[in-house]
This record gives structure tokens, sequence and C-alpha cells, in this order.
């Protein structure tokens, strides 16, 4: 198949996001296909950079959170297009929005992810407190862009739920994000001199790393735990005077995948404090490299579905709760050690070939369902989208 992903930007490696755009498009090369990529930084031989789009006020704070918006430049957008036999959307923002009229009048067959949770909107916008905003935002997306497509990925069964609930009519295929095979446990674990608890994710107020650092106060084993945050945000500064007013012992880094890789597989435990989240691939990597999890049980998050039993979940926004979950594995390191195998076992489900064949499923039930559809409306009866309300 010849792919085109549209997303606004492509050369941002601490999104989420970006990071899943770039690992489906090395994917699916590898299982020969050609996919083009149109983005902000897209520097592929066969790839189109679009320039950055100034947006008042908003690019400046996206721009806290690793997001740029794209600029829609028809000409250039039309010769990535040539060709293509489907166009698969990441973002629902107006350069997607604009790529996504073209190629219907290309007569182009399209489909859409969805990786933009409202509550992360509301919470980074500082706006979650406001009653219905959430339902409002869902709403916003499905009428605006995404009741203009008949398949949508999910990466987890959690939104796609969420997704039904709000009234979007498509159909729904719910494919993991997936991680990388180069996650998995050691030959041999390294023994610390402090017990290594590690999270990976963007450093913003959904993510509840402020949550860790006072667990971590809170443990009885405080002055024999380190403590690594691993990603970047706005909330950084504060998150490490918080560290530092605590006494707990926190570094803050981000690292390239190979180093990743190895700090997760040198660390005793893993922690996913967050509330809001689709899926969570970094607690999937982790998993995969053979640590236990600690995870938050928020009901805005898909992340518990890696918890194979309570003792890897805690109370949503509970910090001692959290710092009981963390002294009950430091406490019993055959347990843990023996579950880290398990854990490992489980993420298999998750790798990223698995995700790849359910991508290029979708890709061709869209596919051979326009052709019928275009074939139908030569005989009079046009393709019809899912109905909406």
């Amino acid at each position: 198949m010849k792919i085109v992903i549209v997303i606004d930007l492509i050369d941002n490696l601490t999104n989420g996001s970006v990071m899943t755009a770039r690992r489906f498009a090395d994917g699916l090369r590898e299982r020969g296909h050609t996919v083009r990529i149109v983005a902000v930084g897209a520097d592929g031989a066969d790839d189109v950079e679009v320039k950055e789009r100034y947006v008042p006020l908003l690019t400046e704070v996206s721009a806290k959170n690793q997001i740029k918006f794209g600029k829609f430049e028809r000409e250039k957008i039309m010769k990535a297009f040539e060709g293509a036999d489907i166009v698969h959307f990441i973002f629902p923002f107006k350069l997607e929005k604009k790529c996504k009229q073209l190629a219907d009048e290309m007569g182009i067959p399209t489909t859409a992810a969805f990786h933009v949770q409202p509550e992360d909107i509301s919470y980074n916008a500082h706006i979650n407190r406001i009653p219905g905003i959430n339902r409002f935002i869902y709403g916003y997306l499905r009428r605006s862009f995404y009741k203009n497509f008949n398949r949508i990925h999910c990466p987890s069964k959690f939104i796609a739920n969420q997704l039904d609930k709000h009234g979007y009519k498509a159909e729904l295929y719910v494919i993991s994000n997936g991680f990388d095979k180069n996650f998995r446990p050691p030959e041999t674990r390294v023994k610390n001199g402090k017990y290594e608890i590690i999270m990976v994710g963007r450093l913003a107020p959904e993510k509840k790393q402020k949550i860790l650092i006072s667990a971590v106060a809170q443990s009885e084993f405080k002055d024999k735990i380190h403590l690594t945050l691993l990603g970047n945000g706005p909330l950084k500064k504060k998150l490490q005077r918080q560290a530092a007013k605590l006494n707990v012992d926190c570094t803050f880094d981000f690292l390239p995948k190979d180093k990743l890789i190895k700090r997760l597989q040198e660390s005793d435990l893993y922690v996913h404090a967050s509330t809001v989240e689709i899926e969570a691939i970094a607690c999937i990597e982790a998993i995969a490299c053979g640590l236990v999890p600690v995870i938050s049980d928020s009901d805005l998050s898909a992340t518990p579905q890696f918890a194979l039993d309570a003792r890897s979940l805690f109370k949503n926004d509970d910090a001692a709760d959290l710092a009981s979950k963390i002294d009950y594995w430091l406490k019993n390191e055959n347990e843990r050690i023996m579950m880290g195998g398990i854990y490992a076992a489980s993420a298999k489900n998750y790798q990223l070939d698995n995700s790849l064949r359910r991508a290029e499923r979708m890709f061709a039930d869209e596919i051979n369902d326009f052709r019928t559809s275009k074939a139908a409306a030569r005989d009079g009866e046009p393709r019809a989208l899912k109905d909406t309300p």
C-alpha cells in the first residue's frame, strides 16, 4: 500500500503521539509499504515538510507541551497525496481538517486516529473543573472532524468506550500503539545501591508526578529510594522544587531509546501516576522490560488495563496509598522478581508487529469499502458516512 500519514509535527521526540506515528511509519515501511509523512519537521526521502503555523496565544501555550501546528500548503501536499491508497490522520487540528478535504477532493480513502484526549486539553488549559467541559470537547471534536470518517483507530478499549459513549458512530478499531521488541528484560538484573523507581511521561498536570514525589517522601524506604522522572514539560521546575523541599532523591532526564531501555532494565519498580491516559506506551515498555508497575486506578485512564492484580493499582491522586503499594513491592523482593517475569510475558500482546497487522486490516477495510461505495455511486448510490447526531 501507498500510505500517507498527516500529523502536525514529527520532529519532537518527547511527544507520545509523534513517537507513535514514527514507529508506525517505520514499521509499515519494514513490512513493504510506501509511507509518506506530511508534517512540520518531516525529513524522510519521500516525506513532505510543511511550515509551522503560528496561532496567537495558542502557539506559546502548545509549545510548552511539545506541540507545533502545521500550515496547509495545498500544492505541496497535493503532490504528496498523488498515487496514495489511503491517507491516515493523527491529530484533529486545522492541518488535518484541510488535508481531509483535499483527500476527499482527490478521491482518496481516509482513516483517523484518536490521540488527543479531551481531558488532556482541559487539564493543560486549567479548565478541567468546569462542569461538562470534557463532554463539550468530545462533541466538538466529533462534529468538527471525526464525523467525516468511517473508521477510527483507538489506542485502547478505554478510549473506544469513551467515543461510543459520546456519540461517535464510526467503526472503532482498538489497536495498541505498540512497543518496540527491543524493550525486554535484561539477561541479568543489576543490584542497585538504592531502590530505583522510575516514571516516564510528560511533566504536565494530568500526569501527576507530584503524587509520586509525595509518595516517595512518605515511604518507609524514603532514604533508600532514588526516583527518576523521564520527560519534559511545563511543570519541570515546579517538580524539581517539590523534590528538593521534601528531600527526595530525584533525577529529571530525557533519554533516547537505547539509554531508556538500559535505564528501565536497571530499575526496580515502575510507577504510572497519571490521571489521564489514552494508553501509556511508556508503561507497556517498562512492563516489557520486566518491571512490576504501580498504576493509578483513575477512571479517566486506560493504563489500569495493564495491572494483573490489585497490588499494582493505587487510589488515584492518593500519595499515601501509592506509598503503601511502593513499600509492599520493595519489602517483597522475591515476589517482585517473580511478578516481573509474569508482567513481561503479559506485554507480548502489545508488540508493535501485532499493532501493524491490525492497522493494515483497518486500512484495507477502508480501501475496499471505499472502492465498493465508489462503484455503487457510479450506479447512482452515493457513499454515506456514518450517521452523526
